[in-house]
């Protein structure tokens, strides 16, 4: 079994026709996304995010709106004692 740090945060989430990956070290507070669409099985795209800005590489309008949005509830979801026990989310 792989042996991740406590600081490994990752998540999944199905939403609007997209599947979204992310992960991150908490120290590093940049998350690494990975976004398909579920409807036509188009190509996976890979961005990095940081402080709501993504480095290099931008998503359309539309997956961004949905991973800003999806890495804010994340990061609420870290606050919270009770979700930041475990290194991955359910």
């Amino acid at each position: 079994m792989l042996h991740l740090p406590k600081s490994f945060v990752s998540r999944i989430c199905t939403f609007g026709g997209y599947e979204v990956r992310g992960w991150r070290h908490a120290e590093e507070a940049v998350w690494h996304l990975t976004v398909k669409s579920t409807h036509n099985g188009r190509r996976q795209n890979a961005y990095v995010a940081r402080d709501g800005k993504f480095n290099s590489r931008t998503p359309n309008f539309e997956e961004e709106m949905l991973i800003i949005g999806l890495i804010a509830e994340w990061e609420a979801e870290l606050l919270e004692p009770s979700t930041n026990e475990g290194s991955d989310h359910e």
